[in-house]
């Protein structure tokens, strides 16, 4: 018997976030915004319960078939039952071949998985089959995650908007976002092709990366978003972003964000911390990925002793840039215990 999980009617989401994990957010994963906003509603149903059969018996049958009405897309996707099949039809067809790539830093190794089995749509019921082999990055087992508030994300129009406000989320509540290099930036705005290469040569200009990328999103973003207020660099007058030069060239970005409220429930966030967290925050400190809390500091130095044995650098040079990040870090945040 197949295992449906069904979708009649809006209660049926049962929250109004969906999550990400750290591996999701930061893949390089270039969607439109209709298929950013069917990933969305699929990962806003997802539940961890739907998979307890599957994961007892590892069987393919077990896993869950995510079924969705028409009144429920009606309203997600704001448009009228009529249009939902030409609305549908292209993004569906082009995210049912997306993949991503996960790589795992204490491993050395890499892995491309496609995202779906299946999506089909038939008599107005949309049918959302995920793939297995992502399980853990869809349940964010083991490592942190983006607490994403899903009308807020569906507002905003521009699909590097919502990859950058995913982002943001990320950091919402717990660390801070470090300068992105322009190369990171490329990949993560999806805009690189398999062999690593950028698939327009315009964007090797910073300018015009910036003028084209980086201002829209901002401004879709603050244009939708009540509860996330930008900056302005004094220095410059970018609103939104701040330049991080190399001599005369532009190497880095970094976002002048805030968030004026905090997520309405990121309590099983707390409890969540584990060795995965311990690496990802070693990273986040060896390459000044992000700047971690007290909680995620705490963290590392519980597993200081397996990441060593694991191969983890704690040479002086680390231990540097850690006691910097504890200095930078908000005293406001919760440690773990």
């Amino acid at each position: 018997m197949k295992n449906i999980i069904t979708t009649n009617q809006a209660s049926d989401l049962h929250s109004d976030f969906f999550t990400k994990s750290h591996q999701l957010v930061f893949s390089q994963l270039s969607l439109s915004p209709i298929e950013h906003d069917i990933f969305a509603l699929f990962l806003t149903r997802l539940a961890k319960e739907h998979w307890e059969a599957y994961m007892g018996e590892q069987r393919v049958d077990y896993v869950p078939r995510y079924e969705f009405s028409t009144d429920v897309l009606s309203e997600w996707f704001g448009v009228q039952k009529t249009y939902l099949h030409s609305t549908l039809f292209k993004p569906a067809d082009r995210l049912s071949s997306r993949k991503i790539g996960v790589h795992s830093d204490s491993k050395k190794s890499f892995d491309f998985i496609p995202l779906f089995k299946r999506i089909k749509y038939d008599q107005g019921t949309l049918t959302v089959v995920p793939n297995d082999e992502l399980l853990n990055e869809y349940l964010c087992l083991g490592q942190g995650h983006s607490q994403i508030p899903h009308r807020q994300f569906r507002t905003i129009p521009l699909e590097h908007g919502k990859r950058l406000f995913t982002l943001f989320c990320r950091f919402r509540t717990y660390g801070k976002l470090h300068p992105q290099s322009i190369e990171d930036l490329h990949g993560f705005f999806g805009l690189l092709d398999q062999q690593g290469k950028l698939v327009k040569k315009t964007y090797a200009k910073t300018a015009v990366f910036i003028s084209r990328i980086i201002k829209p999103a901002i401004t879709s973003i603050n244009d939708n978003v009540e509860d996330l207020e930008f900056h302005v660099d004094e220095k410059t007058g970018n609103y939104g972003f701040r330049y991080h030069k190399k001599g005369r060239s532009i190497v880095a970005i970094e976002f002048l964000f805030s968030w004026k409220t905090k997520p309405v429930d990121t309590s099983d966030f707390v409890n969540q911390l584990t060795f995965e967290d311990a690496i990802k925050t070693h990273r986040d400190i060896e390459l000044k990925d992000s700047l971690p809390t007290l909680a995620e500091i705490e963290n590392l130095k519980q597993h200081i002793p397996r990441l060593l044995l694991e191969g983890f650098n704690f040479d002086s040079d680390f231990a540097t840039k850690l006691n910097e990040c504890i200095l930078y870090a908000d005293n406001d945040m919760t440690t773990v215990d």
